[in-house]
């Protein structure tokens, strides 16, 4: 069976690549793509070989997907053609999934909504790892795709106050539309007087890195309080200079790395929960309404139309959020 993928070489261009699908092995899934979400960050930072990337072409662009089971394997467990399902393929028609990486979406969870999956699951990985306690201050250093979702999903923990800070604008006030209690352009001085001011006197008790860029870590690590969690959810293209004496050491911080791969395969510990848990109750808190993503999308195109949804990607449109690819082939 053939499938297309969107994918990018050595010299940056995009391109559609037609190749062959097999059937699925005996504990694969195979999958007809409806919706993937981009994520802007990764894939701007893969396509443009940035620094922390690997040197492999062409490349694979895309991580979360839904759509409609159409093989399983042999030894496949709940799974069965026609299941609407969300999980972790690449941006193409079709291809198969390892089993404990898809999950079934619930009732009342659109196609659209379900292929935010993995990034959710991503942003989640914040919110696990920091513990945060009922009534915690939490701060979302950077508003884009990741920082908005692990914002919502701090929010839905149980922190408060939330507070967000980014550089543009548009992203402050959406974040406020999804219930961020206080927003500030991080280039405002005096930044840290006004956490204090709306977080009982402190400065927020978690921080949450999720720019992506080497220098917020370190204010990071400046904005949070002594005795502090550093969260570093974004994945860094550069170094960070830090005085560990200074910035860590004396206030007693505790810095957490956040990469989804360091969580478990199969079986979920006390904040490293498996893919497919963390999945499920991701879609689960769609379908409460304790999330939203649609308020996240810019962007809505068909994949044969990639040129205009990574020409956002690749110019870094200050307003844009992510794109919501539509697959329908043949």
């Amino acid at each position: 069976m053939k499938s297309l993928r969107i994918t990018s070489n050595e010299d940056a261009k995009i391109y559609l690549l037609e190749e062959e699908v097999d059937d699925p092995s005996d504990t694969q899934v195979q999958v007809e793509v409806i919706t993937s979400v981009v994520s802007p960050g990764t894939e701007r930072a893969f396509i443009l070989s940035m620094e922390n990337t690997d040197k492999s072409y062409p490349r694979t662009l895309g991580y979360s997907v839904a759509g409609i089971v159409t093989k399983v394997g042999s030894n496949v467990k709940g799974f069965k053609p026609g299941d609407r399902v969300a999980g972790i393929l690449a941006h193409r028609t079709i291809g198969n999934i390892e089993q404990h990486n898809l999950v079934h979406i619930p009732n009342g969870v659109t196609f659209e909504e379900a292929a935010f999956v993995r990034i959710g699951v991503i942003a989640m990985q914040a919110v696990r790892k920091a513990r945060i306690e009922l009534g915690e201050g939490v701060l979302v250093f950077g508003l884009g795709l990741i920082g908005q979702m692990a914002m919502q999903l701090a929010k839905a923990n149980g922190a408060l106050p939330i507070i967000g800070i980014d550089v543009v604008e548009s992203k402050l006030e959406l974040a406020k539309i999804n219930g961020c209690t206080y927003t500030f352009d991080a280039n405002m001085k005096n930044l840290e007087q006004e956490f204090k001011n709306v977080n009982n006197g402190c400065l927020p008790q978690v921080v949450i890195e999720s720019t992506g860029f080497p220098e917020p870590i370190k204010l990071s690590l400046r904005y949070a309080c002594n005795l502090g969690r550093v969260i570093i959810l974004g994945s860094t293209r550069g170094n960070t200079e830090i005085n560990f004496y200074k910035d860590i050491h004396k206030k007693g911080l505790v810095v957490i790395g956040a990469h989804i791969s360091t969580n478990p395969a199969m079986q979920s510990y006390t904040a490293h929960w498996c893919f497919r848990d963390n999945a499920l109750c991701f879609l689960n808190l769609l379908k409460e309404k304790r999330i939203n993503v649609t308020s996240l999308i810019s962007q809505k195109e068909s994949f044969e139309k990639f040129n205009n949804i990574y020409k956002n990607v690749l110019e870094r449109n200050d307003d844009y959020i992510t794109s919501v690819i539509t697959w329908k082939w043949r």
